[in-house]
């Protein structure tokens, strides 16, 4: 055995293949020339053995790993007559063996069903076999513990139940299997007497340790091999604390000890090792002397400062993770333009890439970077195991919401997007699940808009709707039913793991999955994404593979399809991609100890800060470090703690900053992806110790510096982008250089300039549009929207008059939300009008007066009502769970306490309700509409329904009228809003009546009152306990009528009798209104009712001209964009556009007055 020694970049693996080479080339034929290599490393070495183009084929020279090795040598001696369990194979088995023995079980049993609990186990069981560990072994630990009176603590438990897990399944792999974590020891028990080594030659590179293991393999190949070369990173001059004089601190413990290691093995083995081959100089940093500065001081206690800024490390601070990767982005730019590398001598580095990862491939790709993820992509959310999950759980959950969706929006079933969002759709709004799905007759549910009516048949155009969903579902759903039932067929205890495995692969047929895999393949391929479309390629292949060894390992054992899903979902959990490099010329982004980077120019590290470089290594999920310790005391390793892997960590830092030959940039961010302040590396620190004069520079520069912006720029998207920042900030008043205009006509000129930042110039564009405050859809567009006659609601023209654009989105447009199932807020509200209406109703069909009910007769009443409209709310919803019946409860509670308060206005006044729910225009039963013509001959026709209308007969013989409008809240009339047109309903109702009643109240109508009445259960806060006799008037405060009444005494006195604050007006003890009450005389109504008609006027002139721009108001704190469901669609930005509200004045009552006396009955707004 001979010892390669040598530094980073001293050689030692160009070494390794040149020696290999030679000897290939003196002698094509004889011995095997094996070069043993890490697994991961095998793609890379083969390709820089063949690449240098000394050897025009290979006959002797072989790469190998020690897995590939083993199964060389099991082809040759035997042993693959069974076939191997795979990782997922016995994950698989091993959630099934867990299962069979929970109850056997002391800790284990606890969190088996937890996510990644399964891997976990399996990867302690391959560590302990990795350090020839078994159950034996482990028993014999668990004895020593219970002799110590310790065998019922943690650790006796978790060695009880590991070693029950690896006996249980060395019993099920008997005679089935080969477990790949015998390999090798497989191998070196068999490396000898196969013969395979016999005069060979082998070379070991890439490797700082190895397990007990991969020692014991070494052994027998230093045995049965001529000669064997193992190379060590280690300095020559450090090799003289070989020998144990080495602490774990140390930079090159970790390789030191390695060698001590082998040293001792070949003593043992009667293997003569000869002199080490010393390569003393960094051949790798000739061109780049910082570097070699680098590479011999980094880690020591002193060392030389290097003179002046070095020309060729950078230090890079950024702001977040993105602004790092987008800066390494346009530093890798950067080295192709204008130093010359190619995109494959440029590695960039990360200790850990489940933060980096996707970045890197996100904005790499923007760039325009040629870049390949070096890292097992695991498939978890690939559809195709997202289908097989979610058909599984459909059938387990009994067909719920989730499980049914994500399988159709796998893009496997054969169903469109369309289709499937219109599906889904109703389901949300009806709440269907369960055994809904399989019934053979169409689904017949519909909303319904009133309760008070028994439902109607559907219309032509629901029926049609209903046909549509009915055709959907049935193609969506018949492969997934046939296969319920292939699962719950009777007469037999359960189908097997065989039979379900099967019927999967029938339902994947049925749906023509392989066929929709290929498709998206080749389109991958057509668009040059060699990646996606592998993995499209290999993830079928997975999992039929993942198929045969269920089957394999479990295929006639009965299990119900809860637990094959559990099984199932342990083997999918695991399922993991090792894609290899697409192209040549990539730059390749990995991890420090998986990727093998040969010919490597530049080295981007990304993520040095004190959190992730090195990284704190957490403890082993199964032992605890302290458990570790306490095993390796007596006798028994079972792997590296937390502390030494830290220190493990420390080497490999060394590597990955001298992993480059000319060039090293360091980056890290100032904040993680929560926000929170990330510090630097230490590494950091000793790299600007070694080059005093080596400062971090930003990852982005201020953005007022206008060169440094430009230099930012790296590709034609993102020059849009700069272009686009300019422009925004001259409209917020900053000056704008020259340049910014150039190059925006160069992009608006150049067609592939144009092309790529298209978007961009178009969220410019928008932005424009939106400071000019929009374009009306013109009169004719608008002529053929509503007509020349605009019939409509005062809700409509309360939408328009808070933004036309509002206005434009719901009723052009007819923009609506997605309906739901479940108990919101208009169906609280519809609800309650409902019963309140209905109660009334019956009073008048019995020939009763509310004043003459008792409080128990009304409740008893209005409950018979409750318990009537509550199957008629949404398909039964506030019957369909025990969180709608408790809803249930809260509305009947609600309705019983309005009712005892809203009685109050009937007992202790003279207002009586005669009608409810009054229609006004376009009905024949109801009033006429409100009726407004506009100065182009064109006319608004108000209709609307009105809650309650209560009345008075005054002696003179007029009908003093007072309009209710519930609300399921305390609500306000402010006069500034309805002057604004914001609140104009409750007068307009008021109005209504008072000008069209006639069908209701036959001769004069005089406005008394129009009134916001409560329902709800409010809770009063209170500093102390208060007396019940107290109780009711505090209460009645919340149910007070707000709005606006007569100043006429005796309306006043006729509302509230008894003096009780039913409503906001009082009287003084002379009979006269408290100033500042809310009341308005006679006349007061009239301007009212004029400022009313011109706020219609004018607002229906605007929509059939076609105004529709985005002008939201803003009143004091309010705005329309506060609730409005179209800012999705608008995109109005207050932040970007701060000028862009509709300033409304805000107006006190007797502003109000003042501004409609001055009006009069006539003008404009």
């Amino acid at each position: 055995m001979r010892f390669i020694i040598g530094g980073a970049g001293s050689g030692k693996s160009q070494r390794c293949l040149d020696e290999l080479t030679q000897a290939a080339q003196a002698a094509p034929a004889g011995p095997p020339l094996i070069l043993l290599v890490p697994e991961q490393a095998t793609f890379q070495v083969e390709q820089a053995l063949l690449g240098s183009g000394r050897l025009k084929g290979i006959i002797r020279a072989q790469v190998l790993s020690f897995q590939r090795l083993a199964w060389r040598v099991s082809l040759k001696a035997g042993g693959l007559a069974l076939p191997p369990l795979s990782d997922l194979g016995k994950q698989m088995v091993l959630r099934a063996l867990l299962e069979k023995k929970r109850d056997d079980l002391r800790l284990f049993h606890q969190v088996a069903d937890k996510p990644g609990f399964i891997e976990r186990v399996a990867g302690s069981i391959r560590e302990l076999r990795s350090y020839r560990q078994g159950p034996e072994s482990l028993r014999r630990q668990l004895s020593q513990l219970e002799a110590e009176g310790l065998g019922e603590t943690s650790l006796g438990a978790k060695l009880h139940d590991l070693a029950l897990v690896m006996d249980e399944l060395r019993s099920y792999i008997e005679g089935r299997f080969t477990d790949p974590d015998e390999y090798l020891t497989v191998l070196a028990a068999r490396l000898e007497e196969s013969r395979l080594l016999e005069g060979a030659e082998v070379w070991v590179d890439g490797f700082n340790g190895f397990t007990p293991q991969e020692l014991a393999v070494l052994g027998a190949v230093m045995r049965s091999a001529r000669q064997v070369h193992i190379s060590l990173c280690i300095p020559p001059g450090q090799l003289y604390k070989a020998g144990g004089h080495h602490s774990p601190s140390d930079l090159f413990h970790p390789v030191l000890s390695t060698y001590d290691q082998l040293m001792q093995l070949a003593a043992e083995s009667g293997v003569a090792v000869d002199p080490p081959l010393y390569l003393n100089e960094p051949l790798r940093f000739r061109g780049a002397p910082e570097l070699a500065h680098v590479e011999r001081y980094l880690f020591r206690q002193s060392a030389p400062a290097w003179p002046g800024a070095p020309e060729r490390i950078a230090l890079v601070e950024a702001q977040n993770r993105r602004e790092e990767v987008a800066a390494a982005a346009r530093e890798i730019l950067r080295l192709v333009r204008e130093e010359g590398l190619r995109f494959r001598e440029i590695a960039v580095v990360a200790r850990d890439l489940e933060g980096y990862g996707d970045l890197a491939a996100t904005l790499f790709a923007e760039h325009g970077i040629p870049a390949f993820i070096d890292r097992r992509r695991t498939v978890a959310h690939h559809p195709l195991v997202e289908l097989l999950r979610a058909a599984l759980e459909v059938v387990v959950q009994d067909w719920a919401y989730g499980p049914v969706f994500r399988y159709l929006k796998t893009d496997l079933t054969g169903v469109s997007r369309a289709e499937i969002d219109l599906l889904e759709n109703y389901v949300i709004e009806h709440g269907i699940r369960g055994r809904a799905w399989q019934q053979q007759e169409p689904w017949q549910y519909l909303r319904r808009y009133t309760l008070e009516e028994d439902a109607v048949p559907a219309g032509p155009a629901q029926q049609a709707l209903l046909d549509e969903i009915h055709r959907i579902r049935r193609r969506a759903t018949a492969p997934l039913l046939a296969f319920q039932r292939r699962l719950q067929r009777r007469g037999r205890p359960g189908p097997t793991v065989r039979e379900i495995t099967t019927y999967l692969f029938q339902l994947l047929d049925d749906l023509k999955v392989a066929r929709q895999l290929e498709a998206w393949k080749a389109e991958a391929e057509q668009r040059g994404d060699l990646e996606t479309a592998r993995e499209h390629e290999q993830v079928w292949t997975r999992v039929l593979e993942l198929f045969d060894q269920i089957v394999e390992g479990l295929g006639d054992q009965v299990l119900s399809p809860k637990v094959y899903l559990q099984v199932l979902s342990a083997g999918l959990d695991g399922l993991k991609l090792g894609l290899i490099p697409p192209g040549l010329d990539q730059v390749i982004v990995g991890t420090v100890e998986r990727s093998r980077h040969a010919g490597v120019r530049a080295t981007l590290i990304l993520g040095a800060t004190e959190k992730d470089f090195p990284p704190q290594p957490a403890e082993d999920a199964i032992f605890t470090d302290r458990e570790r310790e306490r095993l390796k005391q007596s006798g028994l390793d079972v792997g590296p703690t937390s502390l030494e892997r830290l220190f493990q960590e420390q080497f490999l830092t060394y590597v990955a900053l001298t992993r480059g030959s000319d060039f090293l940039w360091i980056s890290y961010p100032l904040a993680d992806e929560s926000g929170r302040a990330a510090a630097p590396s230490p590494v950091v620190g000793r790299m600007r110790r070694l080059f005093p004069e080596l400062k971090p520079r930003p990852a982005a520069p201020p953005a007022p510096d206008a060169e440094a912006a430009v230099a930012q720029v790296a590709t034609p998207r993102q020059l849009a982008a700069a272009v686009a920042r300019a422009l925004r900030r001259a409209r917020s008043g900053y000056a704008v250089e020259p340049h910014w205009l150039d190059l925006y006509q160069c992009i608006v000129l150049d067609p592939d300039l144009h092309r790529e930042g298209a978007a961009v110039l178009a969220a410019v564009g928008y932005e424009e549009w939106l400071r000019r405050r929009g374009t009306p859809v013109g009169r004719e567009l608008a002529r053929l929207l509503y007509g020349d006659r605009l019939v409509t609601s005062v809700s409509r023209l309360e939408a328009f008059l808070s933004c036309p654009f509002r206005h434009f989105a719901g009723y052009a447009l007819r923009l609506q939300g997605r309906a739901e199932f479940t108990v919101s807020a208009p169906e609280f509200g519809l609800f309650y009008h409902a019963a309140l209406s209905l109660f009334v109703r019956e009073l008048e069909r019995d020939g009763l007066a509310w004043d003459t009910l008792t409080p128990d007769e009304a409740w008893r009443r209005m409950d018979s009502i409750i318990d009537r409209l509550a199957p008629r709310l949404q398909s039964e919803i506030l019957l369909s769970s025990p969180q709608h019946r408790y809803l249930l409860r809260v509305i009947r509670r609600t309705l019983q306490s309005s009712l005892d308060y809203l009685s109050e206005h009937v007992l202790h006044g003279e207002f009586r309700p005669v009608a409810v729910e009054v229609p006004f225009g376009e009905e024949m039963d109801g009033l006429p509409p409100v009726e407004v013509d506009l100065p182009g001959g064109g006319r608004v026709l108000l209709r609307g329904r009105i809650d309650r209308v209560d009345a008075l007969e005054g002696r003179d013989g007029r009908w003093y009228v007072r309009v209710i409008d519930y609300k399921s809240g305390r609500r306000d009339l402010r006069l500034g809003d309805f002057y604004h047109g914001l609140t104009l309903q409750l007068l307009l109702y008021l109005m209504a009546v008072v000008e069209g009643g006639e069908p209701l109240l036959p001769g004069t109508r005089v406005p008394a009152g129009a009134l916001y009445l409560p329902v709800y259960d409010p809770v009063e806060p209170v500093n102390a306990p208060v007396p019940p006799d107290e109780v009711r008037p505090l209460r009645r405060k919340r149910y007070q009528a707000r709005g606006l009444v007569s100043d006429d005494p005796a309306v006043i006195q006729a509302m509230d009798a008894a003096g009780l604050g039913l409503i906001q007006a009082k009287l003084k003890k002379d009979g006269t209104v408290y100033k500042g009450a809310p009341v308005a005389s006679p006349d007061q109504f009239r301007q009212l009712f004029a400022h009313l008609r011109r706020v219609v006027r004018a607002c229906g002139e605007q929509i059939l001209q076609g105004e529709a721009a985005i002008a939201p108001y803003r009143l004091g704190p309010h705005t329309a964009c506060q609730y409005c469901a179209y800012r999705p669609v608008c995109q109005f930005d207050p932040a970007v556009e701060p000028q862009g509200y509709r300033r409304l004045e805000k107006m006190d009552a007797p502003d109000v007055w003042q501004r409609v006396a001055a009006a009069g009955g006539e003008g404009d707004v």
